[in-house]
């Protein structure tokens, strides 16, 4: 399936923002912020039989209390309601055959690292002057990163049920799934940038340079050549679109736009945007049902699957806490 959106990230992006943050603050030759864990290490609870210890609490406590601010008490809640999730999650990822190498941590945690502007050993180093062991903080990513493909998975088998039964729906009401439409683009924005602080004149100025590409665009290949050869131009790229995953007021824009050409100016903060239209497809049939439901499915479906899935995780389990 085309444009799945990384379920993961949804789930662990403002914890995961926060402590690259907090961690970027901690210098290796700074103070601990935390207290060491004791070095007694009981049994704290047992979730189908894997033992979850008061370290593994302490030092996730601890991570929750580095990224969050949490105080000790709710971080160690914290810490102890997410290492359940955490194992089940596991355990269902065992269960389904959905390993998650090593080498594939590692990578993750060199790139989070790479944005606090640290190797792995500085970030590591980093992480234990804050109170938290790497192995606390591999746990976690390897627990998101085997939920995010379960999740996917989920998501797409529940929308491939959906598409199906509304084609049958369809066609139990003698509607032909044929007079179902969808459009299909391949999209380029060009955006001529404006000051904030540019006067009225200039503002008027960049407007008719944009109109005046536009007036002269007629493909991909040619009229964003000639845009990169302008002053204060920028190309992004957006790719592939469905009509249904883009804004009401540019889909109308796109609608009536032809291909190879740019939609009208529109105002941002940025300056002037407008959208290179290099392909338009119309899709029809049952590809266009399932795509609509594809489009809305990952835009709406990911947090609502996950915590749904861990609530009957939960149910089922055999959890002993002591």
């Amino acid at each position: 399936m085309n444009h799945i959106v990384t379920i993961a990230r949804n789930m662990r992006g403002a914890l995961l923002a926060a402590t690259i943050a907090a961690v970027a603050s901690l210098s290796p030759a700074g103070t601990v912020l935390i207290a060491p864990a004791q070095a007694e290490n009981n049994i704290k609870v047992v979730v189908n039989d894997q033992a979850i210890t008061t370290l593994d609490v302490q030092s996730r406590a601890r991570l929750l209390q580095l990224a969050m601010h949490l105080a000790p008490g709710a971080a160690t809640k914290a810490a102890q309601d997410e290492l359940i999730d955490e194992q089940l999650r596991l355990q269902e990822g065992a269960r389904r055959g959905v390993v998650v190498s090593e080498d594939a941590v590692v990578a993750a945690l060199t790139s989070i690292a790479s944005r606090s502007k640290m190797t792995l050993p500085q970030f590591e180093q980093a992480l234990g002057h804050g109170g938290v062991t790497i192995k606390t903080f591999k746990d976690r990513i390897r627990a998101q990163m085997v939920w995010g493909r379960i999740i996917r998975a989920k998501i797409q088998q529940d929308i491939k049920a959906e598409s199906a039964d509304l084609i049958q729906q369809m066609r139990n009401r003698e509607k032909n799934a044929n007079t179902v439409t969808a459009s299909d683009y391949m999209l380029q924005r060009v955006v001529f940038a404006v000051q904030r602080s540019a006067s009225p004149a200039e503002v008027n100025r960049r407007k008719v340079e944009a109109e005046a590409l536009r007036s002269k665009f007629r493909s991909c290949d040619e009229g964003l050549a000639m845009a990169k050869g302008l002053r204060e131009v920028a190309i992004l790229n957006i790719g592939r679109k469905l009509a249904s995953e883009v804004p009401p007021g540019l889909k109308d824009e796109l609608e009536k736009t032809a291909e190879g050409h740019l939609t009208a100016p529109q105002r941002s903060d940025l300056g002037f945007e407008m959208y290179a239209i290099c392909s338009k497809i119309e899709v029809t049939g049952e590809a266009a049902v399932a795509a609509g439901l594809d489009a809305e499915a990952l835009d709406k479906r990911g947090e609502e699957t996950s915590k749904k899935l861990t609530q009957e995780l939960r149910q089922k389990a055999h959890i002993i806490y002591r």
